[in-house]
């Protein structure tokens, strides 16, 4: 993920930003410090799709706040919600719901730089699916376990993510957001061939997809 990207995390809604509460520069330092401090070890391999629902698993993984050789594990899923039909005033870009408790604390430049990427509209939600588990190792021996795991199984779905504890929403975020932006290009490609197939239009095997026509559907 470029810095670019790292600056860009998540769209909030105009009426939300103006209820939002100004947060102390504490906790924006500590949302930037956990973002930074992510690292993706594994994510989906395939796009997002473009309509409808996708749960994806992740494994997330820190240091234990006390003990050096035990590390934190936290299993969930990612549940990713797409609109069917994308209506007139519908914003642009995910909206982080439940299971994402530091969204305040997002610095308001990041909210603007967010904006402007014209990324497909999605509500996003994290839920645990086990207890959080402690294992016994140091958190890169635990991860090197774990996507050793994964490779022998041939897992393509499950994300694995090193982040900090109590940062961990932070970190999922920014998963969440890195595969929003790899799907991205395909996805809008997608949409826009849905409504020229509803009003009958036909589409060249050569056309593409402009940046106009990506600014008039997000604007």
């Amino acid at each position: 993920m470029t810095k670019a990207d790292e600056s860009t995390i998540l769209f909030v809604s105009k009426r939300r930003v103006k209820k939002k509460r100004k947060m102390p520069e504490f906790n924006r330092e500590k949302f930037k410090e956990f973002w930074r401090k992510t690292e993706v070890i594994r994510e989906y391999q395939r796009m997002l799709y473009t309509f409808g629902d996708m749960e994806l698993p992740y494994v997330f993984a820190a240091e234990h706040s006390r003990f050096r050789d035990r590390t934190v594990v936290r299993k969930g899923i990612i549940l990713f919600q797409k609109p069917h039909i994308l209506l007139p005033g519908y914003y642009s870009g995910p909206e982080f719901k439940g299971g994402f408790e530091h969204t305040n604390a997002i610095p308001p430049e990041a909210v603007y730089l967010f904006r402007t990427m014209g990324l497909p509209y999605s509500h996003i939600t994290n839920k645990l699916v086990a207890e959080e588990q402690i294992e016994y190792g140091s958190l890169q021996n635990v991860l090197d376990e774990f996507n050793r795991q994964m490779d022998e199984q041939e897992n393509a779905e499950t994300g694995l993510i090193k982040g900090i504890l109590d940062g961990a929403d932070v970190s999922l975020m920014r998963y969440s957001l890195g595969l929003i932006i790899k799907s991205a290009p395909q996805n809008v490609k997608e949409f826009f061939e849905h409504l020229r197939k509803q009003r009958g239009e036909p589409i060249r095997p050569d056309e593409k997809i402009t940046d106009e026509d990506i600014r008039r559907l997000f604007e």
